[in-house]
């Protein structure tokens, strides 16, 4: 039973990197913009730090696994330059990378809004270790396998816009690759696609009730399906966050006998999210996402926890809670 659900995982993994998004997808993104655009870089206020790690498709043999850490901050007296780090492990089947960026953010203050430019520049590793896989499953005579392990190194620059105004809404769009790198060296698949995406939220309500809906798009023209995230969250008295996330793919084809062709909207999971912001810049979270593809037939679904923590300095911990 163990090499047939590793064998249908291998598959499975094998189409979904070849026909969807490449890039780590979080639940918990309305807490971490920084990992896919730099523009956010130093827009909280004091040093913000935040870790998050997510076990995809639980139970399921070779299920994805990532853990990414960052951190960024605001310098100079009105805090218009950002500069922050990302970092993040991620493991799928016999893939393993690892992803180190830097980025850079100037800041225009226009009225009581803002807008940000972000760069960011790093290096991605790939590596690929067919030893974790049973020969059983494997062509001999493909040239690929025959390696029991291989690496590289790739660079790559990134850019993104971020316009919002502190505890109201924000507005924005990244492409935080924007290099094609060459894949072949390593796996199957043929190169890194560009993934561009636009994200929008806000937040209204009274002192001890607030409403954030939010939203985050990601696309990968010709390559793949457009996800959508909506996400609705509630913050009770500025402490305890709760709500949750549909996730869709847009443009998934089908053909009918007659020949005709089109598209469809596939709902591919429904999440649930909470959070706690304490009184000192700690903040912990939760997030569950039941799938709801054919892949739940073989997995419970996919876990998610937050860790982070805003450094202030002197003075007031925090002068307002944080909602972005």
């Amino acid at each position: 039973m163990r090499k047939l659900l590793l064998a249908i995982a291998l598959l499975l993994m094998g189409y979904l990197n070849a026909n969807a998004q490449q890039e780590v997808r979080y639940t918990k993104y309305m807490f971490n913009k920084l990992a896919f655009n730099p523009g956010y870089t130093g827009s909280v206020e004091g040093l913000d730090l935040i870790a998050l790690a997510r076990t995809q498709w639980v139970s399921f043999p070779g299920s994805p696994k990532s853990v990414s850490l960052s951190g960024h901050s605001g310098l100079g007296i009105n805090k218009k330059i950002g500069v922050g780090a990302f970092l993040e492990y991620d493991n799928i089947g016999p893939h393993t990378s690892f992803d180190v960026q830097l980025s850079y953010a100037y800041t225009f203050l226009l009225g009581e809004s803002r807008l940000a430019l972000g760069i960011q520049g790093g290096v991605f590793n790939l590596r690929t270790d067919w030893n974790e896989v049973q020969s059983s499953l494997l062509d001999v005579d493909d040239q690929v396998f025959n390696n029991a392990a291989s690496s590289e190194f790739l660079p790559n620059v990134g850019l993104g816009l971020y316009y919002y105004k502190p505890n109201a809404f924000y507005l924005g769009a990244a492409v935080p690759r924007l290099l094609e790198n060459k894949l072949d060296g390593v796996t199957q698949l043929p190169q890194q696609y560009r993934h561009y995406y636009f994200m929008g939220g806000l937040v209204f309500g009274g002192d001890n009730f607030k409403i954030k809906p939010s939203t985050l798009v990601k696309m990968v023209p010709t390559n793949a399906p457009v996800q959508v995230d909506a996400n609705l969250m509630f913050l009770i008295r500025d402490v305890f966050w709760i709500g949750g996330t549909y996730r869709s793919a847009v443009g998934n084809t089908y053909t009918l006998n007659d020949g005709t062709t089109g598209s469809i909207v596939q709902t591919e999971s429904i999440d649930f999210i909470i959070a706690f912001l304490m009184k000192k810049g700690l903040r912990i979270g939760y997030a569950y996402d039941l799938t709801m593809t054919p892949i739940n037939m073989y997995t419970s679904g996919s876990h998610e926890v937050m860790l982070g923590y805003t450094f202030i300095g002197k003075g007031p911990r925090i002068r307002t809670p944080r909602y972005f």
